[in-house]
């Protein structure tokens, strides 16, 4: 087994570097910015490192994280290290390579916990998919591009491999991306740049996809029939913030055969109706 290795003396200034990076790297640097104290350089370095292992697809040695982090691989690996001690990586002999540990899942169950969401919008989730034979999911809003899914309840339609709980997915697809870009805050440049970037089942030009936006804003719901996955209907609703901003996505989805128009009409009631207790509710929740 390798030892610990000496840390590198130019760590802090490579620390900041590899913050500043990556997907939203810049709005958690002004976030830092603005809180009061400064920024400790190695635990900003380890959240880099343990986001990193998080993104890849495969797990990575040392050599690799250090890259992909912008640090000095020594200082990589005592992170790695520590990581592991403290359960939040896993460490493969064979291959020398790190993974995030399952301990992460831990985690998250206590921030959704503590959080209050999942006491309110459960039983809200619930009644809506025996109600109408769907399944439902709720996801956070990440920012301007990514939806984040933090439970799923229902059976009618098995969840898509890559949607999965706790695995952020790209917007704006599907009924949810066209509410993520009504109820959001990107301009129309910004987001014709993430739509060229998304990928539907049948994708409608971005003029059809800005009425869809248009038509989202006076009803308050989007409906997909079957354009963002092959014969699934989905229906999304924005959960606001008490200051109007968007928090959430309640999203249902079901096999097109067995929604109607009267259907559809009935879901999309149900789905406002819940979205509104979960928005009435927002103040009192946890969720950043």
């Amino acid at each position: 087994m390798d030892r610990l290795q000496p840390a590198d003396p130019a760590a802090d200034t490579l620390q900041a570097k590899a913050f500043e990076g990556g997907p939203n790297g810049a709005a958690r640097a002004r976030a830092v910015a603005e809180a009061r104290g400064k920024p400790v350089g190695a635990v900003v370095a380890a959240a880099k490192v343990l986001r990193i292992l998080h993104d890849s697809e495969r797990p990575l040695n040392a050599s690799e994280a250090a890259r992909a982090a912008g640090l000095h691989r020594g200082t990589a690996y005592n992170i790695l290290r520590t990581l592991q001690a403290e359960g939040f990586v896993g460490y493969d002999e064979a291959t020398r390579s790190y993974s995030v540990s399952l301990h992460i899942l831990e985690l998250a169950y206590g921030v959704l916990r503590r959080s209050g969401l999942m006491d309110l919008a459960r039983p809200l989730m619930h009644a809506i998919s025996d109600t109408h034979g769907v399944s439902v999911y709720l996801s956070k809003v990440l920012g301007p591009s990514s939806l984040l899914l933090l439970d799923w309840v229902g059976v009618a339609f098995r969840t898509n491999l890559y949607v999965t709980v706790g695995r952020p997915s790209p917007v704006p697809a599907g009924a949810s991306g066209v509410i993520m870009a009504a109820f959001g805050s990107s301009s129309e440049p910004e987001l014709e740049a993430l739509f060229s970037k998304v990928a539907w089942y049948q994708k409608p030009s971005f003029a059809d996809f800005l009425a869809r936006v248009r038509e989202a804003k006076k009803c308050g719901f989007s409906v997909d029939r079957g354009a963002m996955f092959q014969g699934i209907t989905l229906v999304s609703v924005p959960v606001l913030s008490p200051s109007w901003e968007l928090l959430l996505i309640l999203t249902t989805a079901g096999h097109s055969h067995d929604l109607d128009a009267e259907a559809l009409d009935a879901l999309s009631r149900a789905m406002l109706s819940a979205a509104a207790r979960l928005s009435e509710s927002a103040r009192l929740l946890r969720l950043s």
